[in-house]
């Protein structure tokens, strides 16, 4: 471990927050080595495109609806605790996922999946927000959001040379053993950052919800997952690349590429500047930014241009995902910061939610590109909504 040490000083990162980038590279790599073909494996399970669209509305609720009973148990029980007890069931799931011939049944272990991975995220942004000092915080999430999209980038990567020589089934096998071997070693090496335990919903932790400036940011991050959807997070840039660009299948997957890899690298030094501006700075110029490039890409003429400019929108989402972090913990107190992340993710992720539909009424009544000119007012939302959440 000494080794390990020494990268881990010389990167300036904390234990927890360097166990939990390390481990979580690993969890997202084997995650997304079988996650892109998901849709087409449900369908060779007899599962019909609705039954799979319905397949993924159900899991993005899962994602969303149990991150506030996460964070009310993270401060009953402990940050430490929220993250590595889930660890220990994912492996018994995913074994029994790879062992079912039932779309139905493997969509209902996907949603407990998602269910416990909601129960993990609070924990997960206030175990990174309580380990460092306050002044270092940009650059713990931006040290996290690397090892997150450096996941993201090689999992599929992983996924499409395996899947060729292997049956997907072996790579949820492949999640098993990761998540099993991620367990462990958070539960030797995380330490515990939250030792004064609630016992019960305090009256100070309900106020610390219900005022002014908690209503402006969750309107500011409802819009900002709006954004999200209606550009990178949802199916609109790819179709649009698709149907308007005429990219084939390899060339998305190569714009993508492009993009993540240039949001690793942005993701090095990202920290550094929202330390500067502030997390709530730089959250509504990254959002702006992203709005902005979504248009332009939408509108650009040459394919030089279709890359650089989604290279930089790219760009733009990872800085607002990092800036996303550092403000939650801005916001939050220790004793409080599980329930009130929890109970943001889940009023956001539900608002968040209806931007597919709205894009995919946009596309259906207006254009292709109308999904990016709602991007961009989303956008602009976000910047007003954050200006008006003051202290």
């Amino acid at each position: 471990m000494n080794f390990w040490n020494k990268i881990r000083q010389d990167l300036f990162i904390e234990q927890n927050v360097f166990v939990l980038s390390l481990s979580i590279l690993f969890v997202i790599i084997a995650f997304f080595s079988w996650y892109p073909i998901l849709p087409i494996y449900l369908q060779e399970l007899g599962a019909n495109d609705f039954q799979v669209g319905f397949s993924y509305t159900l899991l993005t609720l899962a994602s969303t609806l149990m991150q506030f009973f996460g964070g009310i148990l993270s401060d009953y029980f402990g940050r430490k605790w929220l993250i590595v007890f889930p660890n220990f069931i994912f492996p018994l799931l995913y074994l029994l996922i790879a062992n079912i011939n039932q779309w139905q049944i493997l969509v209902a272990l996907l949603v407990v999946v998602n269910s416990l991975t909601a129960l993990q995220l609070p924990s997960f942004y206030a175990i990174i927000a309580e380990s460092v000092p306050k002044n270092k915080r940009g650059k713990a999430y931006s040290i996290f959001e690397l090892f997150v999209v450096m996941g993201i980038t090689l999992g599929p990567a992983v996924g499409m040379i395996l899947i060729s020589r292997i049956n997907i089934r072996y790579l949820f096998y492949l999640s098993a053993v990761v998540t099993f071997l991620c367990a462990v070693i958070r539960l030797i090496w995380l330490k515990e950052t939250h030792h004064d335990r609630l016992n019960t919903i305090s009256i100070d932790s309900i106020k610390k919800i219900f005022n002014r400036k908690i209503f402006m940011v969750i309107a500011a991050l409802s819009s900002l997952l709006l954004l999200f959807n209606l550009t990178t997070n949802g199916p609109f840039a790819s179709l649009f690349a698709y149907e308007v660009l005429h990219f084939d299948k390899s060339k998305i997957n190569l714009l993508f590429a492009l993009g993540g890899s240039a949001a690793v690298i942005y993701s090095i030094g990202g920290g550094k500047i929202i330390e500067k501006w502030g997390s709530k700075k730089m959250l509504s110029a990254s959002a702006i930014g992203m709005g902005l490039f979504a248009v332009l890409w939408g509108l650009s003429a040459t394919p030089f241009l279709h890359i650089f400019l989604f290279i930089i929108l790219y760009v733009f989402f990872q800085s607002c995902y990092i800036a996303y972090g550092a403000l939650l913990a801005d916001i939050t107190h220790r004793q409080s910061r599980g329930l009130v992340i929890g109970f943001i993710g889940t009023i956001t992720g539900l608002i968040g939610s209806m931007g597919p539909s709205l894009g995919a009424y946009l596309r259906l009544y207006f254009s292709p590109i109308s999904t990016f000119w709602a991007g961009l007012v989303f956008a602009l939302a976000t910047s007003l909504f954050l200006m008006q959440a003051k202290d």
